[in-house]
C-alpha cells in the first residue's frame, strides 16, 4: 500500500514541478494564423539563430552578429525570411569547419536606392566554380553540403529578393540576401 502512495504522491509532485516550472514564450506562430508582411529583418535573424542554438543545430560553432540598434523593416512573409535564415545559418554551420560564422544585417537608406539586406559570412569555406554555378541554377544539381544555400536562394526569389553568392579563398563565403525595400521612394 505504501508503494502505491509513494507512486501517486511522486506523480502529484512531477505535475506541480511541471506546474510551478515557468514556460519559456516562444516565438514561433501557428501555420493557421496570417503570415506577417511586414518584419524586422534583426529580429528575424535573432528568433533564427535562437531556434537553431536551442535544438543544437549549430554544432558548437560560433555566430557573431552584427546588427544595427533601430528596426530594419521589409515587406516580406516572416515564415518564408525565417526558413531562408534557418536554411542559410544550417549551411553556414555545415560548412564552417569548426570556424565562426557572422551575420551582418544592414537597413535600407534613406532614399530608397539600397534595399535591406544581410549577409551570412562563412570563413574557412569555399564554394568551387562549378557549385557556384549550380547553387544558382537548381538544388537538384548541388551536391548535399550545398543544397540548402541553393533552396535558399529559390525561397529568396519567390519572396522577390535576391540571393548572391562568392567565394574567395581568405574569406571564405559569403551570401548576400536583399530583401524587397518597404515601400521608400527616391526624391
Amino acid at each position: 500500500m505504501s508503494a502505491v502512495v509513494n507512486a501517486v504522491e511522486g506523480a502529484r509532485a512531477s505535475e506541480q514541478l511541471l506546474v510551478a516550472a515557468p514556460r519559456r514564450a516562444t516565438s514561433l506562430a501557428l501555420v493557421d494564423l496570417p503570415d506577417v508582411l511586414r518584419v524586422d529583418v534583426a529580429e528575424v535573424v535573432g528568433g533564427a539563430l535562437e531556434l537553431l542554438s536551442v535544438t543544437r543545430r549549430l554544432r558548437g560553432v560560433q555566430v557573431s552578429l552584427d546588427l544595427p540598434e533601430e528596426p530594419v523593416p521589409a515587406n516580406v512573409s516572416h515564415r518564408r525570411l525565417q526558413q531562408v535564415l534557418l536554411l542559410l545559418l544550417a549551411h553556414a554551420a555545415d560548412a564552417a569547419n569548426g570556424q565562426g560564422v557572422r551575420v551582418v544585417v544592414d537597413a535600407a537608406d534613406d532614399f530608397g536606392d539600397e534595399p535591406p539586406r544581410f549577409q551570412v559570412q562563412i570563413a574557412g569555406a569555399s564554394l568551387s566554380a562549378r557549385e557556384l554555378q549550380a547553387v544558382l541554377l537548381s538544388p537538384m544539381l548541388v551536391g548535399p553540403l550545398h543544397r540548402k544555400l541553393a533552396r535558399a536562394r529559390e525561397l529568396t526569389e519567390s519572396m522577390g529578393g535576391t540571393l548572391a553568392v562568392s567565394s574567395a579563398a581568405k574569406v571564405g563565403i559569403t551570401v548576400t540576401v536583399e530583401l524587397p525595400a518597404p515601400g521608400m521612394s527616391s526624391w
